[in-house]
């Protein structure tokens, strides 16, 4: 199967394209907390299941990094320039992204603790400014926006069909707003569009000859 570095690459990059929504759907499945219902204390309540859905989320992200990188090298010609800046885009705000998982630690142990008002209170003072212009924003708006447009640059190449990129932004889209809204449905069924797209990509780049990538 791993004939070449090239080989045992693509793999990676495709294999890396599944893993990376599969963990997100797994993730926003174990999340503890009732479709619909705020409840702050429901992570205090659910330490366990809080813990596996934290880090599935992070590796969900982690993951798109290396078949991020592995589809903007496969990019050549047309959609080359932009697969460059939407990859680096894309690898800086997943990075940021991942990180910060880490806060669904911190309300476990918050909430456990303390009264409900004070342990917000405290979530919501350490939302510092550098917090959210130099974590947040990056992380949300890289990892978002370089997704679609490395889509774009990946399709543009000739490599996939539009409904390629069309796919990674209803995918963003419906879970974005089901995670905000507290829909389960939509929080899944975003993650779930999103593996039809990069599956389909990931395992089209498994299966493609290493040659092919040698003859570009």
């Amino acid at each position: 199967m791993f004939t070449d570095a090239l080989s045992i690459r693509r793999f990676l990059a495709g294999a890396s394209l599944v893993l990376a929504p599969v963990c997100l759907i797994l993730g926003m499945i174990t999340d503890p907390s009732e479709p619909g219902v705020e409840d702050p204390l429901a992570y205090a309540h659910n330490p366990g299941a809080v813990g596996v859905s934290a880090t599935l989320l992070h590796y969900s992200w982690v993951l798109f990094v290396p078949g991020v990188i592995g589809m903007v090298l496969l990019v050549r010609g047309k959609g080359r320039a932009l697969a460059t800046v939407a990859g680096a885009l894309a690898v800086l705000g997943l990075t940021n992204f991942s990180s910060l998982m880490i806060s669904d630690f911190f309300d476990i142990v918050l909430f456990d603790a303390l009264p409900a008002a004070q342990a917000e209170q405290l979530m919501q003072d350490a939302a510092q400014p550098a917090l959210i212009a130099a974590w947040q924003l990056p992380g949300m708006i890289g990892s978002f926006l370089g997704l679609v447009l490395v889509a774009v640059a990946y399709a543009r190449a000739g490599l996939a069909g539009w409904w390629f990129p069309a796919g990674v932004l209803v995918g963003i889209v419906v879970w974005l707003f089901g995670a905000s809204a507290w829909n389960l449905v939509l929080g899944i069924g975003g993650p779930v569009v999103l593996l039809a797209a990069f599956g389909t990509v990931g395992v089209s780049i498994i299966r493609t000859p290493a040659r092919r990538e040698r003859a570009a």
